[in-house]
């Protein structure tokens, strides 16, 4: 199976964000890995990916818990972002919470803390198959600077 995978880059304007995160704990772990594996198992099933449920365990995720931001509404988790160096990732936000923007502030909170933190470069890579992810990168100043294909 081939998988088209574009690598993106931010050019868009300096970003301010006020919005209120958490960094991941461990008694995040359950939550967060329901919400992980609901939102990447339609792609990676769609593209022949096993297992099908991955996230990381629970040591591999403590290890990365300042990196990994939380946004929590009443105590249940909307959705997250993980930032590492001058990278984007696992962007996700709960089914029951998606198509009200919360995927958009995330992404520009992730940008707004690493532009402070001095970042060069701001990227992130997406499957080429989450078309909705690449057109909300595109409408937040990502641009597509390569586009390969992984076997």
């Amino acid at each position: 199976m081939q998988i088209i995978a574009h690598t993106m880059e931010y050019q868009g304007e300096q970003i301010s964000s006020d919005l209120q995160v958490s960094n991941y704990s461990p008694n995040d772990y359950d939550e967060y890995k329901h919400v992980y594996e609901a939102c990447f198992s339609e792609m990676r099933t769609a593209l022949e990916l096993t297992p099908v449920n991955c996230c990381d365990n629970e040591d591999e995720l403590l290890q990365k818990a300042s990196q990994i931001f939380l946004l929590k509404k009443e105590g249940v988790l909307i959705g997250s972002i993980a930032i590492y160096d001058n990278e984007i990732d696992d962007l996700i936000v709960a089914k029951e919470f998606q198509g009200q923007g919360y995927g958009k502030k995330l992404l520009l909170f992730a940008v707004s803390k690493m532009q402070k933190d001095g970042a060069a470069s701001i990227s992130l890579h997406v499957a080429d198959w989450n078309k909705n992810a690449i057109q909300m990168y595109l409408n937040n100043g990502f641009v597509i600077v390569k586009t390969e294909v992984v076997n």
